[in-house]
């Protein structure tokens, strides 16, 4: 659901719990290094890359080239970082800044205060990672209560990966001697896809209710900008929700096909709605053009039977 092709170093290493965003796992202590992790060389096209906060601190020089090129950089705000730390953007949108929040079963740090981001002009919102919570709907409205007050701009809603190695150790740490029913039936007696499914549903209610968008809105890069990343984004989101709806029925394929397509194109989509002509893009067939038109103007059909739905669940 993050449109990023690459990664500007690695997964810092620090005490405590860090959310990997792109495969949206914790990591502990010190991250393992993957390929690539220390290539220097410039893309020849701007590339959109995940960069975490001690590495953009850390390597100021490099991410100052990336944007100087006209690279979209998706900012992970995982630990201390300022505005004023991060390079000048060369491209209006080019950076998106994102808080993770863990559930509070691993006590992670608060959300940071988004505001001095986007005083700065940075669009700068929530990462909810949906993990297993005790008290859903209160927990789920409380992190989004909390994404209000830090002032974010949008709230992104995406399942944790909690494998069977993860439960346990979470369960060494919070069980005690004693043991807990209560949470051993939770983390291991409960289908965590099923249940990953609800949560997403009931993170969307809460940022409806809100008001808060629940997709990225960007990044730009020199080639491709800020609103097309945007539009693409929904799609997927969308692409997603419906293949939870309708399973193997879904035709949320066909919507994914088409934003990337559009991602690809760097078409604008605004002057291709006037234009009615939004088909000149591979993927749009006559639905799919319907679907996003409904989609991206905030209602009509088909989008509200699908958005009914999803609500609905």
């Amino acid at each position: 659901m993050l449109p990023v092709s690459h990664r500007l170093g690695g997964i810092p290493s620090r005490p405590g719990v860090l959310l990997d965003p792109v495969e949206m796992r914790l990591a502990w202590g010190v991250a393992p290094e993957r390929p690539g992790d220390h290539d220097r060389t410039l893309s020849r096209r701007p590339v959109r890359l995940l960069v975490h906060a001690a590495v953009a601190r850390s390597d100021a020089e490099q991410l100052a080239r990336l944007l100087a090129a006209g690279c979209g950089v998706v900012l992970v705000l995982d630990d201390e970082l300022r505005p004023d730390e991060v390079p000048t953007a060369t491209v209006s949108g080019q950076v998106v800044a994102v808080a993770p929040w863990l559930p509070p079963l691993w006590a992670e740090r608060p959300l940071p205060d988004l505001a001095p981001w986007r005083e700065r002009g940075v669009a700068a919102g929530a990462l909810l990672a949906l993990g297993p919570l005790q008290r859903p709907e209160d927990e789920i409205a409380a992190a989004v209560d909390e994404a209000v007050r830090a002032s974010a701009a949008f709230a992104m809603a995406l399942p944790l990966v909690v494998p069977a190695e993860e439960r346990h150790r979470l369960y060494d740490a919070q069980g005690g001697e004693a043991g807990d029913r209560e949470l051993e039936d939770l983390l291991f007696h409960t289908d965590q896809v099923q249940a990953a499914a609800r949560l997403e549903r009931l993170a969307s209610r809460a940022c409806d209710a809100a008001r808060l968008p629940q997709s990225l809105p960007g990044p730009a890069t020199a080639g491709v900008s800020g609103e097309i990343v945007a539009a693409t984004c929904a799609l997927l989101l969308w692409a997603r929700r419906m293949d939870l709806l309708d399973g193997v029925s879904s035709t949320g394929w066909q919507l994914r096909r088409a934003a990337h397509a559009l991602l690809a194109s760097g078409r604008q989509p605004r002057p291709l709605l006037l234009e009615d002509n939004l088909r000149v893009i591979p993927g749009f067939t006559p639905w799919v053009e319907a679907f996003a038109r409904s989609l991206w103007a905030g209602g009509g059909p088909p989008f509200d039977e699908v958005a009914g739905r999803w609500g609905t669940c």
